[in-house]
């Protein structure tokens, strides 16, 4: 059986559900989701958005620190694009019942307040308003516990995707006139991170065997400060906001250390804390200090935070709270125009999945919100352009058949995911040798994997690992050493 939309959206984070919302107007949406709607990492993102609209602060200014905190690596055409787009995009937040605080909190890398809350979970705000929004239109239909197995591809354009219900092992075809991925990063390619279970690279394993290239990958952002201790494959993350705020990095004598590093000190670009934290643990543990600060400001803009960390036995106010940087954003990805499309016709990339040059080499602060905003309404303003001509897009896929695929054990997949987070850890992670990169590889091929799931990651890793090897000078979130540190 053939289902047919006119919008085939995979992925339902900020940037797929914000697509969706702005597609609705034009046509029939169909959301993809492989978990239930709400389990993406969007739900855990804590900073906010980034964008100028207080007095004292300047479009140029923020595009300045994009660039600069993009190692030089920047497309300088997205970079304004988002940044001028950012009023409307917090607008369009507002206008579907985001509460945002009234002012703006300090982040690494920028050089003036400018990231917008609406709490300590902002990333969660932000999905609850957007589902409410998706829900209430009628064009716009969902299907959870459902993975795209494979782009459909036919004429030498989109036309859909092969799906399967993760309860069952037949699969079905979605007929679209266009196809938007979304499916947000691959975080948990690397045995710490603060993805979700199901940020393994889907979207780009999709893309690359559709024929597509991959640019920028080898620019995977570690997050300095994420709770060292994980929970439920993952570790809850601790918002760069804690250090805007006057929060210290210490090591085990309490001493700070940061400012060996960078003058900026814990409000330094992400890759510079990552490899200084990095470094610290190798003889010690490292901890993120809040105790100087006024408890009751600490307990009224953090409380969720607070709550997370009581699970844990300990209190921002009170402890030395002991980080560890982990695997937390994809710079590159699936290479897209200023209008999100892609070099396949019929098929577009938005969010982390996408590589549209606004991070570089190494994202800024609360960009990542901004970018999935901006470009999901790119993306729909492009599409309006094209619906007379889409309605007469022949999207007949009957006749193909569905590709052959294998299905293990979800145990047998759970222990290779594991084992290639562990190998991507060691050896390409926060610091990279072109010794650790070709064992990495050589680990990679040998993995026995048969089924789709863990295909996928095991050929976006390799595309990884390719990528660092063909950049042997360290720039940005890529750090090259000539020997293990």
């Amino acid at each position: 059986m053939t289902k047919q939309t006119d919008y085939l959206i995979i992925g339902s984070g900020i940037a797929g559900l914000a697509t969706a919302y702005f597609l609705s107007e034009l046509g029939s949406v169909l959301v993809l989701t492989k978990g239930e709607v709400r389990n993406t990492n969007t739900y855990w993102a804590q900073g906010g958005i980034a964008g100028v609209l207080a007095k004292d602060d300047n479009f140029e200014s923020h595009i300045e620190d994009t660039l600069r905190t993009g190692a030089g690596h920047c497309k300088e055409a997205a970079v304004r694009q988002i940044v001028f787009g950012a009023p409307k995009a917090i607008k369009f937040l507002k206008s579907i019942d985001l509460k945002i605080e009234k002012e703006p909190m300090l982040e690494g890398g920028h050089s003036k307040a400018r990231v917008w809350r609406s709490s300590d979970f902002t990333g969660r705000d932000i999905l609850e308003v957007l589902i409410k929004a998706t829900q209430k239109k009628k064009n716009i239909s969902f299907l959870e516990k459902t993975e795209a197995v494979e782009l459909i591809v036919d004429e030498g354009e989109c036309k859909g995707a092969f799906i399967r219900n993760e309860e069952e092992e037949k699969m079905e075809k979605v007929a679209a006139k266009n196809t938007i991925l979304a499916t947000g990063g691959l975080g948990q390619l690397f045995g710490r991170t603060t993805n979700t279970l199901g940020s393994g690279g889907d979207g780009l394993a999709l893309a690359v065997n559709a024929g597509l290239e991959l640019q920028d990958i080898e620019f995977i952002q570690f997050h300095p400060t994420a709770l060292a201790v994980s929970s439920n494959g993952r570790h809850f993350l601790l918002s760069e906001v804690l250090r805007g705020m006057g929060a210290k990095i210490v090591n085990s004598r309490g001493e700070r250390f940061l400012k060996k590093f960078d003058p900026r000190a814990e409000l330094a670009p992400r890759d510079l804390v990552s490899r200084a934290v990095y470094v610290e643990e190798l003889t010690g543990p490292v901890y993120l200090d809040m105790r100087h600060i006024d408890p009751g400001k600490v307990r009224s803009k953090f409380p969720n935070i607070q709550k997370t960390l009581k699970e844990h036995d300990l209190d921002l106010t009170k402890d030395l709270i002991p980080i560890t940087p982990v695997a937390h954003y994809a710079c590159g990805g699936v290479p897209t125009d200023l209008h999100g499309a892609t070099q396949l016709p019929g098929l577009y990339a938005v969010g982390e999945v996408a590589c549209t040059g606004v991070h570089g080499a190494n994202r800024l602060a609360s960009n990542s919100l901004l970018e999935a905003i901006v470009f999901s309404k790119a993306i729909s303003e492009t599409l309006e352009k094209s619906v007379l001509m889409d309605a007469r897009k022949n999207v007949n896929i009957d006749s193909l058949e569905s590709p052959a695929v294998v299905i293990e054990d979800i145990n047998q997949v759970k222990a290779y995911g594991k084992r290639i987070g562990q190998i991507m850890w060691e050896n390409v992670g926060i610091v990279r040798t072109a010794e650790g990169l070709a064992k990495a590889k050589k680990e990679i091929i040998t993995i026995p994997a048969r089924d789709y799931r863990v295909q996928h990651r095991q050929l976006v890793a390799y595309k990884i690992i390719e990528a660092c090897q063909a950049r042997p000078q360290s720039l940005g979130a890529h750090y090259m050493a000539k020997e293990i540190i």
